[in-house]
């Protein structure tokens, strides 16, 4: 019987665990599934640390870990081992404590225009993130640490919120003076006791003996020891006189305002003295129920002292920032609660409330927490729905664990959540913030596990988390997550590009330099490129100018400079012109040389013309034969071959005599003598006979138009002596 031989295959994954991040306290699964002929054997391990056996298993390769803790943070190892090799995958499971908050900001009441300072201590496990929310509408109203606004800055390390100049409530009198009659001789006291939680008060006294007088204010001296004024802010009258009789202000200052309050002394003969009044004590601090847009409800305690001084109602004042004195919102309430109302939207207030019996009004109690008035941030739930779903969001809901980049201005943020949120969740608020940039905040709504970021910086350091919520309410903020966006190319160009001859053959291109700032990214270089007719030659250089002897003479070349990163080139700078006039080089052994283009075309053209020319004259034995009209006339060849006037290769007789018209005259271009010959002139016919000196024929044009020559009077046919004797060649005819 034959046996079959058994193919094997080494161990491969079907399935690798991937990197998770989990709560502290939740359960997690790593997957891994490995196939392969034989079967595979599966173990785990944590490869940086001991793996707690008391919670961990494997169930079909899976590793499962119950109720995992920050010790269980680290890298674990899946291996699938058989006959035919060995096989591992591993992943990254991070365990993130929730912060604990050691100690919470405390409610403050501090002099206005001093500055505030809350503090907020928090432990945990990566150390967390703090983050201060300002008391605004706006969700970006969050402080970062080192970061500040324009009325508060948070510290480095984030504990610490500073305020500058903050709100602070207003000064308060107490229990104030009351009107009295009392009889000469008898004693007056008016009660002024202070109530400034913010700021220490003083108090001064002030008498007027009638409102249209001028008030004076009192002191206690020797000389008027009927007058004393206690600690307490009191005044006390002693031995009363007739003409004490008058108006008492008591004028209170601190740091936080001023305010004052009168009573009237009248002095009356037989006036039976009265005993000092029993006012009821204070109630306790009020305690904010609820609010809205323009109502508070409060409720208080009264003090177990109350009933003694026989108490009949309460009277409640508010106060907000701006108002000089405290005002009243209800001066009689029977009961130990009441609803302020007709507030204005967008205030904080503050409360009080004094106990109120047939003597007058008790010490106003604490003042309660500032509350402001704005719309619900519930509208549509129920405070039933309202607690339900604050119980749910604050503990932790979801987890960002991952950032990737798709470009240098864009990074897609991936979270899972770590138990279902349909019911509970409608959606995930975004918060990034860049180093040294504001707070901003997206939307999304459902329940995405991802959502993509556009409009970043290149090259900056972001922090990103993410916070559940329903409806209005607010849940715990996820883990955050630091990622910093790749490079990109420069997106400006160098400035001030200046080309600048050094010596003959040398050119210095010098610019101004891209910096880090302007574009966010280290620059490594510079591209400089040399442009002429077509051809280019670039350069790359670490530094902000270049020496170049390459510029040919003559040529007329563009400049252009562009920074370099380690994502690419930027954009170039505007082209500078530079010309090679003057510059001279030294060619290069097999080099080539092309010498810019001469302006030869008009010889070519004239070559021909001169051969027909030449040929006409030869045939007809002469060069200029004068017309009828033309012998009395300045045109005529013995005048323009009048030796004299030889000053030049080139001559162009203007034509400037009066009454003459202007007929086609000669441009010639005078050549040098040739050698001697026999020449004859003959003066029946007024021919002359030639030599042509043909190796004078290719000179370049003249660089300057022609002088102006004096043809002098006309000479008559037949009196051109010598004319013969150093004959010229006249080599064009033009019409």
């Amino acid at each position: 019987m034959t046996t079959l031989p058994v193919i094997q295959s080494p161990p491969w994954f079907e399935e690798q665990p991937s990197n998770t991040s989990v709560a502290s306290g939740a359960g997690v699964e790593l997957g891994c599934w490995a196939r392969g002929v034989p079967t595979s054997t599966v173990t785990w391990r944590q490869v940086d640390g001991v793996m707690s056996l008391g919670g961990a298993t494997i169930e079909d390769q899976r590793l499962v870990l119950q109720k995992v803790t920050v010790a269980d943070s680290g890298m674990y190892e899946c291996e699938a081992k058989s006959e035919a090799g060995v096989a591992t995958a591993r992943a990254t499971l991070t365990v993130l404590d929730a912060p604990v908050l050691t100690q919470r900001p405390q409610h403050l009441q501090v002099i206005q225009g001093n500055e505030a300072q809350l503090r907020c201590l928090m432990e945990g496990e990566p150390e967390p993130l703090v983050l201060w929310r300002l008391p605004s509408a706006d969700r970006t109203a969050v402080l970062s640490p080192g970061h500040s606004s324009s009325h508060a800055s948070v510290s480095d390390d984030g504990s610490t919120l500073l305020l500058h100049q903050p709100s602070t409530q207003d000064t308060v009198v107490g229990v104030g003076p009351k009107d009295l009659t009392v009889a000469p001789g008898g004693a007056a006291r008016f009660s002024c006791e202070v109530v400034s939680e913010a700021a220490p008060a003083s108090v001064t006294w002030w008498y007027q003996p009638s409102e249209h007088l001028p008030s004076r204010q009192l002191s206690q001296h020797p000389h008027q020891p009927r007058f004393s004024l206690p600690e307490n802010g009191a005044l006390i009258i002693k031995d009363v006189w007739l003409d004490d009789a008058g108006i008492y202000s008591c004028h209170v200052t601190a740091t936080t305002g001023s305010i004052q309050q009168e009573a009237v002394l009248n002095v009356v003969e037989d006036t039976e003295p009265k005993e000092s009044p029993l006012l009821p004590p204070p109630p306790s601090k009020p305690r904010v129920l609820g609010w809205n847009q323009t109502s508070v409800h409060l409720s208080w305690l009264p003090n177990s002292q109350g009933s003694k001084a026989g108490l009949l109602w309460y009277a409640v004042e508010y106060w907000h920032q701006g108002w000089s004195e405290w005002l009243m919102a209800d001066a009689v309430i029977t009961q130990e609660s009441c609803v302020v109302s007709r507030l204005s939207l967008g205030h904080t207030y503050t409360f009080l409330v004094r106990a109120v019996n047939s003597q007058g009004a008790s010490f106003p109690s604490p003042w309660s927490d500032p509350v402001s008035t704005r719309a619900n941030p519930h509208p549509t739930l129920t405070a039933e729905q309202v607690r339900q779903v604050q119980r749910r969001l604050a503990r932790p809901l979801v987890t960002l664990t991952k950032a990737m980049a798709t470009a240098a201005e864009s990074v897609i943020l991936n979270w899972s959540f770590l138990e279902p949120v349909e019911d509970w969740v409608e959606g995930m608020l975004v918060y990034w913030m860049a180093e040294g940039g504001r707070v901003e905040v997206a939307t999304v709504l459902g329940t995405s596990s991802t959502y993509h970021l556009h409009n970043l910086h290149p090259n900056t350091p972001y922090t990103f988390f993410i916070v559940p919520f329903w409806h209005s309410v607010e849940g715990t903020p996820s883990n955050s997550y630091h990622f910093t966006t790749p490079e990109d190319v420069p997106l400006t160009a160098p400035g001030k590009v200046r080309v600048m001859r050094q010596e003959e053959g040398s050119v210095l291109i010098e610019w101004s330099g891209v910096s880090t700032e302007e574009v966010q990214e280290e620059v490594i270089g510079y591209m400089v490129t040399l442009s002429h007719n077509g051809s280019q030659v670039t350069e790359t250089v670490g530094t902000p100018y270049l020496e170049t002897r390459d510029l040919l003479p003559g040529h007329i070349y563009t400049v252009r400079v562009a920074a370099l990163t380690s994502a690419g080139t930027g954009p170039f700078s505007a082209p500078v012109v530079v010309e090679g006039q003057g510059l001279r080089r030294t060619v290069a052994a097999g080099e080539v040389l092309h010498a810019p283009p001469q302006a030869v075309w008009l010889a070519y053209l004239l070559i021909p013309l001169v051969l027909l020319l030449v040929v006409g004259v030869v045939c007809d034995h002469k060069v200029w034969r004068p017309s009828d009209s033309d012998k009395d006339s300045s045109l005529s060849s013995s005048r323009l071959l009048k030796s004299d006037q030889l000053v030049s290769e080139y001559a162009e007789p203007r034509l400037l005599l009066p009454n003459h018209t202007t007929e086609p005259y000669a441009t010639t271009a005078l050549l040098a003598p040739s050698p001697p010959h026999t020449s004859c002139c003959h003066p029946n016919d007024q021919s002359v006979e030639m030599q042509v000196n043909w190796a004078a024929i290719l000179p370049p044009p003249p660089d300057s138009p022609p002088p102006d020559l004096d043809m002098g009077e006309p000479r008559q046919q037949g009196a051109a002596p010598g004319m013969c004797s150093g004959p010229p060649s006249m080599i064009m005819l033009a019409r």
